[in-house]
């Protein structure tokens, strides 16, 4: 079962040292939505915007691909990845999955449940009144 030394006890789960990976993706993240805040509003900034987006969204992919690329290296080579860390990586994505599931049935439960059964105080109607929409 290979179990793990750390912090003065043993057990079968992988614990990772420090990594610069979250903070440069993160700095990378806010780079990308700053670059496309200044792209929208291009008085503040001047000539070409564009080209700060393309650059942060290439560096944002990179950094990415990097650090995917060494935690695909911890689970196969280096065997951090144990029996139990595969079940619980399992459980968390369907748990993730779950989750998103469940958000679009509320997403569309609450869409359904105002067209079909609108209330008074919208007029009784769907869509309400004053509410123009588009022709097809």
């Amino acid at each position: 079962m290979g179990l793990r030394r750390g912090l003065g006890r043993s057990h079968p789960y992988h614990l990772p040292g420090a990594s610069m990976w979250p903070i440069l993706t993160s700095a990378l993240g806010a780079r990308v939505l700053l670059s496309i805040l200044f792209w929208f509003h291009r008085e503040w900034l001047g000539a070409r915007p564009i080209f700060g987006a393309v650059m942060a969204g290439v560096s944002l992919s990179l950094v990415l691909a990097l650090w995917w690329r060494e935690l695909a290296r911890e689970a196969a080579d280096l065997g951090s990845h144990s029996r139990p860390v595969r079940r619980l990586l399992r459980i968390g994505v369907s748990l993730f999955i779950l989750s998103e599931v469940a958000f679009f049935l509320r997403f569309f439960w609450a869409f359904f449940h105002h067209a079909l059964a609108p209330r008074v105080v919208i007029g009784g109607c769907w869509p309400p009144v004053g509410v123009a929409v588009p022709d097809p």
